[in-house]
């Protein structure tokens, strides 16, 4: 998605548990640990989410808003709202602190408030911003938000391996996938309910009834109202017994747009990070493919550790100087070795370079993806010329491999054929 599509400067907010959890799970089975047992799966995906997102976006303002820990007003009128969601697992638990401190190195400002969920902060910093002029973009994947869909508010989506993202939701593309248009996704919801907030709707009613119903009637309230014209037994029992299930299942579904907030949209201006910072937060938690990405904007990032061996480092852009990496490659008893991708979840990634390094001190890096990029450096096929050269090497047993992901990088070249 370009930022020249539109003339409205633009607002990102981000459902900031939304994408922590997705990161954490998306790498549940080979999980990133570091080398004093931390795990930092949900830590490194959150991040890379977001640098990626001001890299390809530059938003004009942004902001991460959070559930706070007390119960909300959805507790007090239906105890068993969220009941059956499992207790935030230990190690990810572990990494909030860690969250704190990378987003304050990142300068984006964190949206939290006493018994008040992250949605009814979005839904009411999104309603602002349209009224300021601009156009806001959610980042998270929840249903629930597509209620506020409009000209000027729009849901980013991370996308998957079959539809590589964003999937960016306007009204159309949410009635193309629920049936409904925005204004009537909470008469939807109320109606078939929600299981993973545990929000009961209609007994008997599925999605597709949910659907029929709306546009039968109009909306949750014209299908209670008509249930005596309904023919299929188990829907009409359904709405007949579950009036009240119905109504509160609306009311729990329905982001709040009013909320009073110690901020305004205008105060979340994009601000920049602090490199240093998190260079040195990246470096404690071991991030190194993350440092790498704040060097562009900062070439003294890493300096102190590297200005008298920097001569040491080569980046690859020729088929001959591969070649010659090879043969080094194939003399060396221990290779250490990064894969530099577009997402931290493996089926997902691309692979935009690879780094190794036999000794310390001393490195190549083969870049093959990069937005200068004008011709291909190693014949027809970049990306195939050159982990053609490299399988014999990364199949090579009687070297051993080491690196600082080596569990991931190793999915990632299995996408392509290569077992490490």
């Amino acid at each position: 998605m370009s930022s020249n599509l539109t003339a409205r400067k633009r607002f990102f907010i981000i459902d900031g548990y939304a994408i922590l959890y997705r990161a954490h799970f998306a790498l549940i089975r080979n999980p990133l640990i570091t080398s004093y047992g931390l795990h930092t799966s949900a830590l490194f995906g959150f991040a890379n989410q977001v640098l990626k997102l001001i890299r390809s976006e530059n938003p004009d303002y942004i902001a991460c808003a959070f559930d706070s820990k007390e119960k909300t007003f959805r507790h007090d009128m239906y105890k068993e709202y969220k009941a059956n969601r499992p207790k935030m697992p230990d190690e990810l638990q572990m990494q909030l602190s860690h969250l704190w401190d990378m987003l304050e190195a990142m300068n984006l400002p964190v949206l939290k408030k006493p018994g008040v969920e992250a949605d009814d902060i979005i839904g009411t910093l999104a309603v602002q911003a349209e009224k300021e002029g601009l156009d806001t973009y959610i980042v998270s994947g929840d249903k629930d938000f597509m209620q506020l869909m409009n000209d000027h508010i729009f849901m980013y989506a991370p996308g998957t391996r079959k539809s590589p993202g964003p999937i960016i939701y306007d009204p159309v593309k949410v009635e193309e996938r629920w049936g409904v248009p925005p204004e009537k996704i909470i008469d939807l919801l109320g109606l078939m309910g929600d299981s993973s907030d545990n929000v009961p709707g209609v007994a008997g009613v599925g999605e597709k009834t949910a659907v029929k119903l709306i546009k039968e009637y109009g909306s949750l309230e014209g299908a209670l109202e008509n249930s005596d014209k309904i023919t299929n037994k188990r829907v009409y029992n359904g709405l007949k017994d579950g009036v009240e299930n119905a109504r509160l299942s609306k009311e729990l579904v329905t982001i709040l747009t009013e909320v009073d907030l110690t901020c305004t949209v205008p105060e979340l201006e994009k601000r920049d990070m602090d490199l240093d910072a998190c260079a040195e937060k990246f470096t404690e938690l071991e991030f190194h493919a993350l440092i790498r990405q704040l060097q562009p904007e900062s070439k003294s990032v890493l300096k102190p550790k590297i200005s008298e061996t920097e001569k040491q480092y080569k980046t690859i852009l020729s088929e001959k100087d591969l070649d010659d990496l090879v043969k080094e490659l194939g003399q060396a008893k221990r290779i250490s070795f990064d894969l530099e991708t577009t997402s931290v979840l493996p089926m997902e990634a691309d692979i935009v370079g690879l780094s190794f390094s036999t000794v310390p001190d001393s490195g190549w890096y083969i870049p093959i993806l990069y937005q200068e990029k004008e011709k291909n450096n190693f014949g027809k096929n970049d990306m195939d010329t050159v982990l053609k050269k490299l399988e014999p090497i990364f199949q090579d047993n009687s070297r051993a491999k080491t690196g600082q992901n080596i569990k991931y990088d190793a999915l990632i070249l299995k996408q392509h054929g290569i077992t490490v």
